[in-house]
């Protein structure tokens, strides 16, 4: 893996971890309790569905997909969803 596929891989998954967090203004453990807490639920959809592409994916290429290439595909699924889980819990909130 060359410097620049470490480095993208690297800002994916800052980027999905910024996307992950359910900020509250002035309230910082409810933040953290609420962004964990939302981590531990909606993790393991994103996980199924990424398994499920990866092997039907290996099944066609007839070899198995390298570390990184899974990586991928799990942020990819991972900022898809959390724009999704991030709009409803804001607009659920009436922040917007």
């Amino acid at each position: 893996m060359s410097t620049k596929e470490k480095i993208s891989l690297f800002l994916l998954i800052v980027v999905y971890l910024l996307v992950c967090i359910r900020y509250f203004p002035g309230r910082p453990l409810e933040t953290l309790t609420a962004t964990m807490s939302h981590l531990l639920e909606s993790v393991p959809y994103i996980i199924a569905l990424t398994v499920l592409v990866v092997s039907v994916m290996q099944k066609v290429v007839g070899q198995k997909l390298p570390k990184n290439r899974i990586a991928r595909i799990y942020l990819t699924f991972g900022l898809i969803a959390e724009f999704f889980f991030g709009m409803y819990h804001y607009l659920k909130l009436g922040q917007i």
